[in-house]
């Protein structure tokens, strides 16, 4: 389930309006949310608009779509979903932070280079 509700999460802290293409810090690299249990999701952000998704609980796809100075992901497998947004920030490879996740439960995202 953390899978799901996290992708927002991951992509509104991946983004940043102001450059030419505010996702291209995920392409090709691998963006791991991990809660304070330890568990981890880590999610994969494509150019084409699409992203796949893996935790403990299982697999997720679905697209993602930058309006305005939002950033909203939405899931299509294995269960559709409705879209899930948050305000779009920049962050690098390489960056690890602290956010919250699925009902408010800190989270250590972590840019990590390579799939």
């Amino acid at each position: 389930m953390r899978l799901f509700a996290t992708v927002a999460l991951a992509a509104a802290l991946l983004a940043g309006p102001a450059l030419a293409d505010p996702m291209a810090t995920a392409y090709g690299n691998t963006v791991v949310i991990t809660y304070g249990d330890g568990t981890a999701v880590s999610l994969y952000v494509n150019a084409d608009g699409t992203y796949t998704g893996s935790s403990p609980a299982g697999e997720s796809a679905g697209t993602w779509a930058i309006s305005g100075s939002q950033t909203c992901f939405t899931q299509s497998s294995p269960e559709p979903g409705e879209p899930s947004c948050s305000k779009t920030v920049s962050k690098n490879v390489g960056d690890s932070w602290t956010s919250t996740g699925q009902g408010g439960a800190p989270v250590t995202v972590t840019i990590q280079e390579g799939r």
